[in-house]
């Protein structure tokens, strides 16, 4: 009996590599942007202790200069959040563009799969049909003796 073979094997596996790719790279994006969340989740719980931290001293009596310190090291946070917030948003729209070229990736090959799939099905029905017009083929021969 013959044996399947599917003649856009190799395409397929070049659309697979691909999707792997793709998705790939989807993961690294991800992590980077769970990554940055975290880090701008940092950068506001230090903003609120500092808030804490300047309006209890500020009951007790601060010194102006520890005042200044206080809100210059507030306003540096507050541009690092800013800089890490429009970090945030190029890499969720790099996520959304790496997303559509992962999909697309996925789509070709698995109409490639699809196509596999039905070429193999059927291969084993013209394989089964042909074993069984052989067997035909034998009863009717022996029939005829």
């Amino acid at each position: 009996m013959m044996k399947f073979q599917f003649t856009l094997a190799t395409v397929l596996r070049v659309r697979e590599i691909a999707e792997e790719r793709e998705e790939r790279l989807l993961t690294q994006i991800l992590g980077q942007i769970a990554k940055t969340r975290q880090e701008l989740h940092d950068l506001q719980a230090q903003v609120a202790l500092l808030l804490e931290r300047s309006e209890r001293d500020l009951k007790s009596s601060m010194a102006a200069a520890q005042l200044h310190i206080t809100y210059a090291q507030m306003r540096a946070l507050e541009l690092m959040q800013k800089d890490v917030i429009e970090q945030l948003e190029k890499l969720e729209s790099l996520r959304d563009h790496q997303m559509n070229i992962y999909r697309a990736a996925r789509r070709n090959r698995e109409v490639l799969t699809e196509l596999r799939e039905d070429q193999k099905e059927r291969f084993a029905y013209e394989a089964m049909r042909r074993e069984q017009s052989l067997m035909d083929d034998n009863f009717a021969a022996r029939s005829m003796r």
